[in-house]
């Protein structure tokens, strides 16, 4: 860009406060000009305005600048000044953002090649990656620049259509219990966490929720770090289309029978189901800006011509075993989780992706039917960045009786911490149901551990404990905690292909909702 048309711009954007703010003064390519920018962008922050060409001179005269910059330069550079008024101010604006973008890129991307190039004499097998990490997280953070919409750095609050939930559309779980903490579900930028013991169903809950939100026609990317692709895609498949999850394998054998499944399971669906990209990493090798290349990477790869294709959720399991790229060879595990979350949720609010992830308890927890805040340990550092964070509580009673207890542990999206739900697991479809027939229970207002018939439950836990977990004890429990009337295991919307179909029910829930709702109700 020539130099005139960069004169423009600097008068433009000192005459935008909010503008100047961002902008750096090597942007521009005359060491001159550079110079000027300088002072007068100090001024700017001070004053709230521009300084005339006699006040820059005698700043500059001030600091013994006139070798660099003497008084002729500063009159040639304010002799175009009133110039800019050629120009409207919608194409200075879109002009001056889009070539200080292009010249912070450039400035970017010259720094981290000096970076690579100071350290590659000494580049080792113990500390490429760490380099490498440096310099592709010291890139990414600094080649962004970003500017409001306006233009004016903010939001006027007296504005009206600055309180339009434009940005806050929600999107339902699948769940009523989890929808209500979220004050309807997940969206854009929100980080939702599971937290769980070790074994106790983290990946299963997940992989429900991504089930809900595909059959919704939502695309989602689910990222294990633990598990293979071919047993996620499995687990899930024997939740959406019916197949018991022993069987999986035999069925899926025969292609052309499984294809003829899932055609079946399609037209079944009142809206064609979204797109699922399955990936797994090796255990602590995925860093957050691989995570974000990737995704980046897949949705330009699945967009076409007139369509471009953009990720809904992002399911991670989970986040404890990522890559921290910032101190990857830190042992302090909760400022490790702390700048995990952090930048998961910032990804998740640069590209409008609900981030949905699961994080592990302490020992303590394994074997609890009550989950505190105070209790999550390492993953503590969770709490101060996730929007909602939810305890997976089940004892050996609970699952010797197939359920769980979801409880809200931490809510900043609405006031329902303490609050937790009955739900209910089929094993045969690896499904996770909501028990629409249960009451929430605000643990906030019992005793610890308590429950509102916190006797009985007490009692029936003592004597299935002391009977021991013979086959005998618990198929008594097993029995005695099938669904009330009206529930049902999961439905499906390809359950009409089956021989079972839900009850309806209409309260605890929409007309016509089923009695047990979750990742198979949509």
């Amino acid at each position: 860009m020539n130099q005139y048309i960069q004169i423009i711009f600097y008068h433009f954007i000192l005459s935008e406060p909010s503008l100047a703010l961002r902008m750096n003064p090597d942007f521009f390519d005359a060491k001159s000009i550079q110079v000027c920018f300088k002072y007068a962008r100090e001024y700017v922050i001070k004053y709230h305005q521009a300084p005339s060409a006699s006040q820059l001179k005698e700043l500059l005269h001030l600091d013994n600048k006139q070798d660099v910059v003497s008084d002729d330069n500063v009159d040639v550079l304010y002799s175009s000044q009133n110039n800019v008024n050629d120009y409207t101010y919608d194409w200075l604006y879109d002009n001056a953002t889009s070539w200080a973008q292009w010249k912070n890129f450039l400035n970017s991307l010259k720094n981290t090649i000096a970076y690579v190039k100071l350290n590659q004499d000494n580049v080792s097998v113990e500390n490429v990656k760490e380099i490498m990490e440096h310099a592709k997280g010291s890139f990414n953070k600094s080649c962004i620049l970003e500017f409001t919409d306006d233009g004016k750095g903010g939001s006027d609050f007296w504005d009206a259509a600055s309180h339009k939930q434009t940005k806050l559309v929600r999107s339902s779980s699948g769940y009523p219990f989890i929808d209500m903490c979220l004050k309807g579900g997940y969206f854009p930028g929100c980080l939702i966490c599971f937290v769980g013991s070790p074994k106790i169903g983290k990946s299963l809950w997940l992989q429900n929720l991504c089930a809900a939100s595909v059959k919704k026609g939502e695309n989602n990317a689910y990222i294990s770090l633990e598990l293979p692709e071919e047993m996620i895609h499995s687990r899930i498949g024997s939740n959406m289309f019916s197949i018991p999850s022993m069987e999986y394998e035999k069925v899926t054998a025969d292609q052309p029978a499984f294809k003829e499944k899932m055609t079946a399971f399609k037209k079944s669906c009142l809206v064609p189901p979204g797109r699922l990209i399955v990936k797994s990493f090796p255990t602590s090798t995925m860093s957050v800006l691989d995570l974000e290349a990737w995704l980046l990477e897949k949705e330009e790869e699945l967009s076409t011509e007139g369509k471009p294709f953009k990720f809904k959720n992002v399911f991670i399991d989970y986040i404890n075993i990522m890559r921290n790229y910032r101190n990857p060879n830190s042992e302090n595990t909760y400022m490790k989780i702390k700048q995990l979350a952090e930048d998961v949720k910032a990804i998740g609010i640069k590209h409008d992706w609900a981030m949905i992830t699961a994080t592990q308890t302490t020992r303590s927890q394994y074997d609890t039917t009550d989950m505190l805040a105070s209790q999550v340990s390492e993953s503590a550092g969770l709490g101060a960045t996730v929007d909602a964070m939810f305890g997976i509580i089940a004892d050996s009673y609970m699952k010797a009786k197939g359920e769980y207890y979801l409880k809200c542990i931490y809510d900043r999206v609405a006031p329902e911490d303490n609050k937790r739900k009955r739900f209910i697991n089929d094993k045969t479809f690896l499904r996770i149901s909501e028990d629409l027939s249960a009451p929430i229970e605000d643990m906030g207002l019992m005793e610890p551990g308590g429950s509102p018939n916190f006797k009985q439950f007490a009692n029936e836990r003592r004597q299935f404990n002391n009977g021991g977990n013979s086959p005998q004890t618990t198929q008594k429990y097993v029995q005695n905690s099938q669904p009330a009337q009206n529930t049902v295991s999961v439905p499906m919307l390809s359950d009409s292909l089956e021989e079972n179909s839900g009850t309806v029910a209409t309260q605890g829930g929409f007309p016509g909702m089923v009695g047990v709702t979750g990742a198979g109700l949509f």
